[in-house]
Parts: structure tokens; sequence; C-alpha cells
């Protein structure tokens, strides 16, 4: 069953963050996949909080050199849209969007089995 449509039906609509498609995940697996999507996040987060605290350089010899070069490195890693920070942060999004999906999933397909057991309990 895709990821996105719980009863079956085919969709191609995106997950938020995503560029779309579908994945199929087995009822049963769901909470598995969620806390593993969980300490992803948990990890993720951690680094993230390690490079804003932690990732920034001065320039260590006080020289042209060095200040170009603590320049360049902030940049890769902290600043300007290509840098390692945006790129954690929309990892960090994705994991989050596709956890969020997993738990409506799983609400859903446990309203389905409650509603197919409630009807299937009266019935004979």
């Amino acid at each position: 069953m895709p990821l996105t449509d719980p009863w079956g039906e085919s969709s191609t609509a995106a997950l938020p963050g995503m560029s779309g498609g579908s994945v199929q995940v087995e009822p049963a697996a769901i909470p598995r996949l969620v806390n593993a999507l969980q300490e992803s996040l948990d990890a993720v987060g951690l680094q993230i909080e390690h490079a804003i605290t932690e990732l920034r350089i001065r320039p260590w010899a006080g020289d042209p050199v060095s200040a170009d070069a603590a320049e360049e490195f902030n940049q890769r890693s902290l600043g300007g849209g290509e840098d390692a920070l945006t790129a954690l942060c929309g990892y960090r999004d994705q994991l989050q969007a596709a956890a969020e999906s997993l738990e409506l999933a799983n609400r859903q397909y446990e309203r389905i089995d409650g509603d197919s057991a409630a009807g299937l309990g009266g019935g004979c």
C-alpha cells in the first residue's frame, strides 16, 4: 500500500517537503519505522545543534590567508543556501515529514481495522 494512501487508491501526491511517489509499508511495521525515524531525527537534531554552536571557526593565524580560509569554511558550513547546515535542516524536515506521514497512516489503519472489526462483530 502506498504510504500516502492507506486504502490502496493510486496516488502520486507528494509528502510535505518531498518530490512525490509512494512507498509500500506493512501496517505492522509502521511503529518500528516511526521509532527509527525518530532516532534519526534526534541524531540530526544533535548535529544541527553542534553545527550552530561549534562549527564556525576563526582565523587561526590572524593573517589574510587564514582569514580567507575561515571565511570560506564558515560560508560552506553555515551560510548561503547550499551549506552543510541548510542541508542538515532539509534532511531533518524530510525525516519529520516522513514520520508524520507514517503516524497518520498508522492512525488510519487502526481506524479502518476498528471499523472492520466492529462490522464483523455484529453481523453473524
